[in-house]
């Protein structure tokens, strides 16, 4: 009887065979694991950054009589058999289209047939192009992966860190908005107005004209000016200066959001914001009043002028009423600095502002010198993240804690967003799932197909007869992995173009809105007569830059298949934004020739496969596209005036159900999750799909700029409108040509 011959390798005690194992990772022709450069906003190199934090899962499937069941892919969440932490497997610019293999030496267990691999590219720079690792990497919370079913959790990176810091500069501009809004001619600012007295002692400024007595006129308050009547004398009809104060609490206090307005609370815009109110007092203060009315209105002038210049500084100060300029916050910190008077100013809050959340003492010590210039951009976020409203009754400022900048996605409405809302992009993540090959002859290692880059992960050649077992077996030499490694994350590549050469502004509308007219009515004669127009701008190729992009609909984890999964411990999902503000040069400028796009922009983002929508009715994605204008001109969008050099907002969906063109599904080389039981793909056609591009060209049309918002709008609102039309393509992980699959 012949002897049968015993595979060295393999030990009896633990039931296990040290084997060659081997891998192959998915890349394009060039080699480049679908990348275009090291980092998704970058172009400088072409390189395979290397794969790290590598982890495979082995796991024995089984038929229903405990035979193995060969062939399958592990189409739900199961407890491995064991655990290999692989580490860096995979070092830069160790792959190529030529050798896109790995092979690795390990034991696993008899009868092992599926196999699950998890990775992540490498980041080793701690800055790109002037970005942090962050931002040109992505970032993630959590990078989870265990053996137990139902514990692997990847968690994408809040922005936002510093909360307490955060929350305390909200509340204090709030508070710096409301004290100068409350100015007013009560307590010790209520004395004899007297001709000799000048505004802030200007030499240069003539003295009032009247001299007034204290008990003469009333304990008056800015918003006493706000209706037609003079408080003064309250059967006349507002004077000039009076009516000039009165227009100016009334359009800094009235925000129309019937009418989709979102007043931008940015340190950016709020500075924007005081150089025009500033200047308009400055005309008051500086004017000649023509009665004993128009004196308080200029005495009350130049206690609003004082209390906004303890605040502000500005580069110039006109003392003949011209525009102030060149404003911007005062240091915090010092005996003169913003906190102390602040704090000595709340002595003076309005009376009815009780329960209203103003920043205590100690909150503003622990701020220390910031930059509110910079808020909150500062933090990692959009500017346009935060907004303000006005409470009438308190007649205070406010941030709402609950965004009504939310809701960008089906899944997302109903939920309540902040702040805490905004994620880094994801990171370059690996996944693979696959049963696998075997064989029981040494030289058959050497003969594994090497490389691959066709169009759906087939190996570039073919599986010789030697690779014909399913399982492990105590003579098994080698054993390889059927299909691919591919991505595990998606990718959002972003180009903008002109569909004209001339865009019209929103003013007609907006000016319409002011004069308290209906255009839809436009046969009436006031409609008719109605002359103001849109203004028109003609786009060069520095018009607009494009600055970030908001991508809605995110989900915070993503589970082991990198599908939307809950918040580990809960029994529901949180979503959110993912913010790219990393863009390369080329990205952010869109040629004004209309046959041209702005070059890609990448992001990275999670799958956003929704299981409780149909396969025909998955979500519509929101996108915020974040431009600054640099056209030279003011202009008006939905319904706030965009200033130059100011940032807005214009807002596209994405919607599956109307493509450009459908996404190739994968056939041989992987199987895309969500899977079914059977094994097979669940081919449910979404916006964002793991180991896919989605393709977007961004359009201005003729009416965007109409749909300009000056912070991300409330996507639940029917009072939303879309700003720029799209044009989606799909493509597979296979066919990206030199684009990195990345944001990170």
């Amino acid at each position: 009887m012949r002897k049968r011959r015993v595979n060295p390798n393999y030990n009896p005690l633990n039931k296990e065979v040290t084997t060659n194992f081997i891998f192959n990772v998915s890349t394009t022709a060039g080699g480049k694991t679908k990348q275009n450069a090291a980092a998704t906003q970058a172009t400088s190199t072409n390189a395979f950054r290397g794969i790290d934090h590598a982890v495979l899962f082995t796991y024995k499937q089984t038929d229903g009589g405990g035979q193995p069941a060969d062939g399958k892919i592990l189409a739900a969440d199961a407890n491995a058999d064991k655990t290999f932490d692989l580490a860096e497997v995979c070092s830069a610019n160790t792959l190529s289209s030529t050798d896109s293999r790995r092979v690795l030496e390990m034991s696993l267990p008899l009868n092992t047939n599926t196999l699950l691999f998890y990775g992540k590219a490498v980041n080793n720079a701690e800055t790109y192009d002037g970005y942090t690792r962050e931002e040109c990497y992505g970032h993630l919370d959590a990078y989870t992966i265990n053996a137990t079913a139902g514990s692997t959790v990847f968690q994408l990176g809040k922005r936002l860190q510093d909360k307490d810091k955060f929350y305390t500069e909200e509340k204090l501009l709030a508070g710096i908005m409301s004290l100068i809004m409350n100015s007013n001619l009560a307590g010790s600012n209520h004395t004899a107005i007297v001709s000799t007295e000048k505004p802030n002692n200007n030499t240069n400024v003539k003295p009032y004209k009247f001299d007034i007595a204290a008990d003469a006129y009333g304990n008056y308050y800015w918003s006493d000016y706000a209706g037609d009547k003079s408080p003064f004398i309250t059967t006349h009809d507002l004077w000039p200066l009076e009516q000039k104060l009165g227009r100016a609490y009334t359009q800094m206090t009235t925000i129309n959001a019937a009418g989709g307005e979102l007043r931008a609370a940015s340190g950016e815009a709020l500075i924007r914001t005081i150089t025009d109110l500033w200047t308009v007092i400055n005309e008051v203060r500086c004017a000649e009043p023509l009665n004993e009315a128009e004196t308080i209105a200029k005495f009350l002038a130049a206690r609003i002028y004082e209390r906004i210049d303890s605040y502000f500084d500005a580069s110039t100060k006109p003392t003949d009423g011209s525009p102030i300029t060149g404003v911007d916050f005062r240091a915090l910190t010092g005996t003169s600095g913003i906190v102390a008077k602040f704090n000595a100013d709340l002595a003076d809050k309005p009376a009815n502002s009780a329960n209203t959340d103003w920043p205590t003492a100690s909150e503003l010590a622990a701020l220390g010198e910031v930059d509110l210039n910079t808020f909150p951009y500062r933090y990692n976020l959009p500017r346009g993240a935060t907004h303000m409203a006005f409470d009438s009754t308190k007649k205070v400022f406010y941030y709402p804690q609950t965004f009504n900048t939310s809701g960008m996605g089906g899944i997302m409405a109903g939920g309540s967003f902040n702040a805490e809302s905004y994620y880094y992009p994801a990171e370059l993540m690996y996944f693979g799932n696959s049963p696998v090959r075997t064989t029981s002859k040494d030289a058959a290692v050497s003969s594994y197909p090497n490389g691959s880059g066709t169009a759906d992960g087939q190996w570039n050649g073919t599986w010789s007869a030697d690779w014909s077992g399913s399982h492990v077996l105590a003579s098994t030499r080698g054993v390889a992995m059927k299909y691919d490694i591919n991505y595990g994350t998606a990718l959002l590549k972003t180009q903008v173009k002109y569909a004209v050469g001339t865009l019209k502004d929103n003013n007609r509308a907006v000016q319409a809105y002011f004069e308290g007219l209906d255009l839809t009515n436009t046969t009436a004669p006031e409609v008719i007569a109605f002359t103001e127009q849109d203004k028109d701008i003609n786009v060069t190729d520095a018009s607009f830059k494009l600055t970030g992009i908001i991508i809605g609909g995110q989900s915070q984890n993503v589970g082991w298949d990198y599908l939307p999964c809950n918040v580990p411990g809960t029994t529901s999902a949180k979503y959110g934004f993912i913010y790219d503000k990393a863009i390369p040069s080329g990205a952010q400028a869109i040629p004004a020739n209309t046959s041209s796009k702005s070059s890609p922009n990448y992001t990275m983002v999670f799958d956003n496969y929704n299981p409780g929508a149909s396969a025909t009715a998955q979500d519509k994605v929101y996108v915020a596209l974040e431009f600054q204008n640099n056209s030279g001109s003011d202009f008006y969008g939905n319904f706030n005036l965009i200033r130059d050099g100011g940032y807005f907002y214009l807002i596209a969906e994405l919607d599956p159900a109307n493509p450009s063109s459908d996404p190739t599904w994968p056939t041989t080389g992987y199987v895309l999750p969500p899977y079914k039981a059977d094994g097979t793909s669940n081919q449910v056609k979404r916006i964002f799909m793991q180991d896919f591009m989605t393709d977007v060209t961004f359009t201005f049309g003729v009416n965007s700029l109409k749909h300009a918002y000056l912070t991300v709008p409330d996507l639940r609102s029917g009072s939303v409108t879309l700003g720029l039309s799209v044009d989606v393509n799909w493509s597979t992980g296979m066919v990206f040509d030199d684009v990195i699959l990345g944001g990170n």
